[in-house]
């Protein structure tokens, strides 16, 4: 794997990281992007299999973070159910065109820097600030310790998902995700029309993955060393579930 040294730190505050299950799909998603890398030219099949087992593996260890440090509604979240592991990189586009849209139209440019809090090394965000003309960082501990809120609600996402589920050429995301999660089938077994043969994988294919499982755990580790529950955390789940159809009782902004 092609890694940058900030990849690298990150990866090492993951093997710092408790000894629970959370962690180990972390660890596991990027053996598997590793066996995948040499299974290119042997069985381009197989790697693009371990390809998308690594990224359901960091989807996995997201939901299990969640449900170990006790999130509202995180018991509806399914760790072995393949849409649910699919859904989350499409909804990381969301919540990324969303910020995009509002805090990015004001010139605002975040940056995650690793930082040392209370004795420990921790990945943070950090905001550009201007005090007394000069130039600094603020850095929010916990990160996601905010809440977004439109008339007192918080947001659903509803016009980022639609329209990410339309730039994919579906009418919604549930039909978007379940044929992402339909992918790993295709590769392995027989459909009418025949069985499947590869002959390759596309040259960005593992690149593309390997830059899912980071992003995925770049939010494990805003999230697994605070045991206080985080707003937009908490936000984020629940509209993540409401667009599963997994939450029905809810106080998300239909329109925002």
């Amino acid at each position: 794997m092609e890694l940058t040294g900030f990849d690298r730190n990150c990866i090492a505050l993951v093997d710092d990281a408790p000894n629970q299950r959370s962690r180990h799909c972390f660890r596991s998603a990027l053996k598997h992007l590793e066996l995948a890398e040499a299974l290119v030219a042997v069985d381009p099949a197989m790697a693009i299999f371990r390809g998308i087992t690594a990224e359901e593996e960091a989807a996995s260890g997201l939901m299990f973070c969640l449900q170990e440090l006790g999130y509202q509604n995180s018991e509806k979240l399914n760790p072995r159910n393949h849409v649910h592991k699919s859904a989350m990189i499409p909804f990381f586009r969301v919540l990324g065109s969303f910020f995009e849209e509002t805090i990015g139209a004001n010139g605002l440019k975040p940056a995650l820097h690793i930082k040392i809090d209370n004795g420990m090394r921790r990945l943070t965000v950090a905001i550009p600030m201007q005090v007394n003309g000069s130039a600094i960082n603020a850095y929010p501990i916990p990160p996601l310790n905010f809440s977004v809120k439109s008339e007192g609600r918080s947001p659903s996402y509803r016009r980022q998902i639609e329209r990410h589920a339309q730039s994919e050429g579906f009418t919604n995301m549930t039909s978007y995700v379940k044929r992402e999660a339909n992918l790993r089938n295709e590769l392995l077994y027989a459909s009418p029309a025949g069985y499947p043969t590869v002959n390759e994988v596309k040259p960005k294919f593992l690149a593309i993955k390997q830059s899912h499982v980071l992003a995925l755990m770049r939010a494990y580790l805003f999230v697994f060393p605070y045991p206080d529950h985080q707003p937009f955390v908490q936000d984020a789940l629940d509209a993540f579930l409401v667009m599963l159809g997994r939450l029905d009782d809810h106080n998300l902004h239909a329109e925002v």
